[in-house]
């Protein structure tokens, strides 16, 4: 089956805990080497309230990362966009698509922390209209030779944007969420789908609704492309990967409970637990696995990258 391997970069930490761009960079560099085929960070500004996350800024950690590859693809899982200027944006983008030649794939998401939105001046009910905006935006400066019209209090008067992206028309644009206003969306103005910590079977649900949407609005489903972020870890069985990967989320991750999001999502278990399970995803329309190694200590990350490379992508 076709399904793609990437891996998250860990961005982020728990608190007390640190991780250098040098780590970040070192462990791309490998996922390159052992022939994963994207890289991915997270994105947020703050994160953590009554647990506290320190995370570095998602462009400029892909823009070490760009400078240090030469073919991974490099996303963002995702991009809260409500929360930023586009146009200001729009250029850090095609900059970063040109120090790549051409590898960004754009994650953008409405965002759920409100104390971040109101951190940043921004009103969190109005995150998806917003969005939307901020989307067309992007599109237009990235393709369009001049840009001329008012969104709100952005007003363009022949405002050109140069360079253009590298990527024709524009770096795809993908989008998470999961409510169903969420995958209307993706299905009407998106490229693609980042979906986080999905069962094989509640991707199915999920992306079988998006290509409906976007059959609805006349677009062509083939051309949707997507992904699904999900911990994982080798294992001696799958019972005994579950309890390890259920401390790691215990840890380090939040998962939202308007979502069908679980620890169930995990790779895990024995080599050969993990390509079946792998295979479910591909046989519900997951294109590219992002990995997440669930790990005890940053320390360990590069090893379990190669113990993910070694049992499940060589035998896939």
């Amino acid at each position: 089956m076709g399904v793609r391997f990437g891996v998250a970069l860990q961005n982020y930490v728990a608190a007390g805990e640190g991780i250098s761009f040098r780590d970040l960079i070192d462990v791309a560099r490998l996922a390159e080497e052992l022939g994963f085929s994207s890289v991915w960070v997270w994105d947020h500004i703050i994160l953590g309230s009554k647990r506290f996350y320190p995370i570095h800024e998602s462009l400029i950690v892909l823009s070490a990362v760009a400078a240090h590859t030469e073919r991974v693809r490099l996303g963002t899982g995702v991009f809260l966009l409500a929360l930023r200027n586009p146009v200001v944006v729009a250029k850090q983008v095609a900059a970063l698509d040109h120090l790549s030649n051409g590898r960004i794939v754009f994650g953008v998401a409405a965002g759920w922390y409100e104390r971040e939105f109101r951190a940043c001046g921004v009103p969190f009910s109005k995150r998806g209209e917003i969005l939307e905006t901020n989307v067309e935006i992007l599109k237009r400066l990235w393709s369009e030779e001049s840009v001329s019209g008012r969104y709100g209090s952005y007003e363009f008067s022949n405002v050109r944007l140069e360079p253009k992206p590298v990527q024709k028309p524009h770096p795809p644009i993908w989008m998470g969420g999961y409510v169903e206003r969420a995958l209307s969306r993706i299905g009407r103005i998106a490229d693609g789908w980042v979906s986080y910590f999905y069962t094989p079977e509640s991707f199915r649900r999920s992306w079988e609704k998006i290509l409906s949407y976007a059959r609805q609005s006349g677009r062509d489903e083939s051309k949707l492309s997507n992904c699904v972020m999900i911990p994982a870890l080798v294992a001696r069985d799958r019972r005994s990967g579950l309890e390890a990967v259920s401390k790691f989320v215990e840890r380090y991750c939040d998962l939202p409970p308007w979502s069908e999001a679980s620890v169930e999502s995990a790779l895990t278990g024995s080599a050969r637990e993990c390509v079946e399970y792998a295979e479910q995803f591909a046989r519900a329309g997951a294109k590219e696995l992002v990995l997440m190694p669930a790990f005890n200590n940053v320390s360990e990350i590069k090893e379990k990258v190669r113990e993910l490379s070694d049992s499940v992508i060589h035998s896939f």
